[in-house]
């Protein structure tokens, strides 16, 4: 069975990767916890259902966050066997981790059909609940959470996406208690930081339902202490402070906002905010271009204005020398001749001029 089934709640990568390291088929539960970099520790079960070894791949793939190999290997087995109901519920994990809902409803609901005893089939109705809940069909979402609860008692991550539900729906009471209960399993026995962080910034969600500002705050900054890289959490604090009066405050935790999308490349550009995107990669770096501006050594075109010693032309005014062609001018050497060839020269400079205007 799965170590411990996955979601996206708030859909973070990095409690993607968390929960996803946490993927096994049952033979690896014994309370292992073994890092996603080994997979050695993944094998398959006895094959007591149609099977492909190919999927036991699969399945390590989704521990290491590769959802698009995954989800091409259990493609290609299910192309290549129909029969192995394991392949589509596999493809429909992966699918719903790559946030394609739409597809990964269809091949969970199948899934879940199936009578083949797979490992990871009593968990298809977890992911087929937070596929419900992102597609809006909050009552499906319910169902589905319900059922694979039934199944896996207090699992926290079915429990939090009831309580989920139960906010979208304005059942507080309800939310508040599907919340607590998810963030004690989330804490005991092993604290799972990112979980909590979700769970408590939803919990402030409810407060700030209920007009407790100040206790929205409170929570917050719990999130924040178990995990600070939460952009949802701190994209709240500054709500939160904002509304408290606390401006600075509020502007430190947007920042923080800004940074974390940065990392994560997924900053949306800030109209009239030109220098801050340049700052994502390498502040230091870019900041650099602030040199170009030494284009003012190109001011140095000052010693261009050297050309004053063009104003040396005053030698040209030797052109007196030129004044020479007053030779033909005589009369005596050739007045017939000097003058017309004189206006057949201003024809040829003309002709030249009109190829350089072309």
């Amino acid at each position: 069975m799965l170590a411990a089934p996955l979601a996206w709640g708030v859909a973070e990568v990095q409690a993607a990767q968390e929960r996803l390291a946490q993927v096994a088929p049952p033979s690896t539960s014994s309370g292992s916890s073994a890092s996603p970099a080994s997979p050695p520790a993944v094998a398959s079960p006895p094959a007591t259902f149609p099977n492909d070894p190919r999927l036991d791949q699969a399945l390590v793939m989704l521990t290491r966050g590769a959802f698009g190999p995954a989800a091409t290997v259990a493609r290609t087995v299910r192309a290549q066997h129909p029969d192995i109901d394991r392949a589509t519920a596999i493809l429909a994990i992966a699918l719903e981790k790559e946030k394609r809902y739409e597809e990964a409803r269809a091949l969970l609901e199948a899934a879940a059909a199936s009578t083949q005893p797979y490992p990871e089939r009593r968990h298809v109705p977890h992911f087929l609940g937070w596929c419900c809940y992102h597609l809006g069909d909050l009552e499906a979402a319910r169902t589905a959470f319900e059922s694979h609860l039934a199944n896996t008692p207090d699992e926290p991550d079915s429990t939090f996406g009831l309580g989920l539900v139960a906010l979208a729906e304005d059942r507080l009471d309800d939310a508040d208690r599907l919340f607590a209960k998810a963030l004690a399993r989330f804490t005991e026995p092993k604290p799972r930081p990112v979980d909590q962080a979700r769970v408590l910034t939803r919990m402030s969600d409810v407060a700030l339902r209920r007009d407790d500002v100040a206790g929205a705050e409170r929570l917050l900054e719990q999130a924040i202490a178990a995990s600070a890289i939460q952009h949802e959490t701190w994209s709240k604090m500054a709500r939160v402070r904002d509304r408290l009066g606390k401006h600075q405050e509020a502007e430190a935790a947007r920042r923080n906002v800004e940074r974390i999308l940065e990392s994560l490349g997924r900053r949306a550009p800030v109209a009239g905010e030109a220098t801050t995107p340049a700052m994502s990669t390498d502040p230091a770096k870019e900041t650099e271009p602030a040199k170009q501006t030494e284009p003012a050594k190109q001011t140095e075109p000052a010693k261009q204005t050297e050309p004053t010693k063009q104003t040396e032309p005053a030698k040209q005014s030797e052109p007196t020398k030129q004044a020479e062609p007053t030779r033909p001018a005589d009369p005596a050497e050739s007045a017939p001749t000097a003058p017309p060839a004189r206006p057949a020269a201003p024809p040829t400079p003309s002709a030249d001029g009109a190829k350089e205007s072309a």
